[in-house]
């Protein structure tokens, strides 16, 4: 567990700097530099915060392995791996939306678990971090999930893929279900500050799928280690390497889940 705790140490001694990165760079005119589809962009702060992440955990952590939104895919002969969104939020970020997120976990690759997650949001001024079985923090004070215990009462987000055209049935199936069956469904366009706003009791439930590690590693221990659970769409066991996720303040999930089955 040392180990582990290292790693938090040292990524929190930057954190701070790239979010300011962040915030500054988000002023500038051109910022889109890349196309990967017709609506996913790419943007110099998407470059310049995984570049700033990458090199200080090759300085600190030479052994880790690394593995970043934007192409970062190191090797090493370490337990730990480093799972990275620079900027979760791309879109909004381009827009001038303030609503984006910096998503780090590292995973044990001995023990396949997520054991650190730290999501950052710049303009909020907001860290939440969580360490296996140490509990979720935000700005360093203990978070809890809601207890929201009635469906009808909960406060629903999710997500739409970039692939859209090609899941626009199940979209709408699952956007249906959660909207007569919720007291409404929300969708920030950041996938980690969603998860971070579940483990805040803020949300209490959130689905997407056609995601990637990078954009659920960091909030899914967290929003487990805040009291919530986290799975498939299903209900069967999560898996960070599995496009879809599940998350709520644990009351409602199984209710949830059957109402997906229908």
């Amino acid at each position: 567990m040392k180990d582990i705790i290292l790693r938090e140490q040292k990524i929190l001694s930057i954190i701070e700097e790239v979010m300011e990165y962040l915030k500054i760079t988000q002023n500038k005119i051109d910022l889109i530099i890349e196309k990967k589809g017709e609506i996913d962009l790419v943007t110099e702060a998407d470059k310049g915060s995984e570049k700033r992440l990458i090199d200080f955990i090759i300085k600190n952590f030479p052994l880790d392995s690394i593995l970043g939104e934007e192409g970062s895919n190191i090797k090493g002969s370490s337990n730990y791996k480093w799972i990275i969104d620079p900027l979760d939020g791309t879109t909004n970020y381009a827009h001038q939306i303030p609503l984006y997120a910096i998503s780090i976990g590292i995973e044990n690759l001995e023990t396949k678990e997520i054991e650190f997650g730290l999501i950052a949001l710049p303009v909020f001024n907001d860290i939440y971090t969580a360490r296996k079985n140490n509990g979720a923090f935000k700005n360093n004070s203990k978070i809890t999930i809601s207890n929201t215990s009635k469906l009808i009462e909960s406060l629903t987000c999710t997500g739409f893929p970039y692939n859209r055209k090609d899941e626009i049935e199940r979209l709408f199936k699952n956007l249906k279900i959660f909207l007569l069956n919720t007291r409404g469904v929300r969708r920030t366009g950041s996938a980690a500050l969603d998860l971070a706003w579940v483990a805040d009791g803020k949300f209490d439930i959130f689905y997407e799928t056609n995601l990637n590690p990078w954009d659920m590693a960091a909030g899914a221990i967290i929003i487990k280690e805040a009291g919530g659970i986290i799975s498939k769409m299903d209900g069967s066991e999560f898996d960070v390497y599995f496009p879809e996720i599940l998350a709520s303040n644990s009351i409602l999930h199984s209710e949830i889940i059957s109402k997906l089955q229908l």
